[in-house]
C-alpha cells in the first residue's frame, strides 16, 4: 500500500539526504511534492493532502511550525 509524504526542506543536500534515506527506509512512500520553502510547502500540501509530512522548522516565507499549524486547522 502506497503512502504519500511531502518533504519540505530548504537545504538542497539535506532535501536530496531525506529524500534517499526515506526511499531506503520506506520504498512504498510516493513523494508528491519536496518544496524549498513553507509557502510552497503549504501550497503543496493544499494540493495534494499528503497523508505524512515532514518539516524544517526554518525555512524562508512561512516555518515548518506555521504549515502544521494551518494543516491543523484544516484537519
Amino acid at each position: 500500500m502506497s503512502v504519500t509524504v511531502l518533504i519540505a526542506e530548504d537545504e538542497p543536500l539535506m532535501r536530496e539526504r531525506l529524500l534517499g534515506m526515506l526511499a531506503t527506509a520506506w520504498p512504498e512512500a510516493q513523494v508528491v511534492a519536496a518544496p524549498e520553502n513553507g509557502i510552497d510547502a503549504w501550497d503543496a500540501w493544499l494540493e495534494h493532502e499528503p497523508q505524512v509530512v515532514f518539516l524544517d522548522t526554518r525555512m524562508p516565507g512561512m516555518s515548518g511550525l506555521e504549515v502544521v499549524e494551518r494543516i491543523g486547522r484544516r484537519s
